[in-house]
This record gives structure tokens, C-alpha cells and sequence, in this order.
């Protein structure tokens, strides 16, 4: 992925977990958006990030499956 209309594409081919809401699966899909913007940008991420659906981290990957942030830097799902 190279733009963020790519990222949000990826972003929004995620499906919803069961048991997450609308609002919280829009408000997590924001912070995944906000996380490839900081990345695109060069800078670092101004939050903390320690979602804890396996979607959410799959959001934030590159399609080699590496991280856009450093691994190190949060907690992932079980």
C-alpha cells in the first residue's frame, strides 16, 4: 500500500468481530486510518494503541505482514 486510499480500502475490507458494535467497529477502523496517516507521514503515532481484536491488528499490517509501527511499541491480541 502506497496511498491512504489504498490503506482505507484495506481498512475497510476487515470484517466486524462478533460482539463489537458499530460505533466501536468505526471508532476502531479511525484509529487504524490514523495509524497508516502517521505512518505515510513519517511520524510517530501520538497515541497508544492496545486494541485487543485480532482485526484491528490486521488493519495496521502491510501485505507482507509486517507491522507499520514498531512491533515493540504495543500490545497485540492473544
Amino acid at each position: 500500500m502506497n496511498t491512504i486510499a489504498e490503506a482505507k480500502r484495506h481498512i475497510d475490507s476487515v470484517q466486524r468481530p462478533e460482539g463489537y458494535n458499530s460505533y466501536a467497529w468505526n471508532v476502531t477502523k479511525k484509529v487504524a486510518l490514523e495509524v497508516w496517516e502517521c505512518y505515510f507521514n513519517n511520524r510517530p503515532l501520538s497515541r497508544k494503541i492496545n486494541y485487543f481484536c485480532q482485526e484491528f491488528y490486521q488493519m495496521i499490517r502491510k501485505p507482507d505482514g509486517g507491522y507499520i509501527i514498531p512491533r515493540s511499541t504495543f500490545r497485540t491480541y492473544p
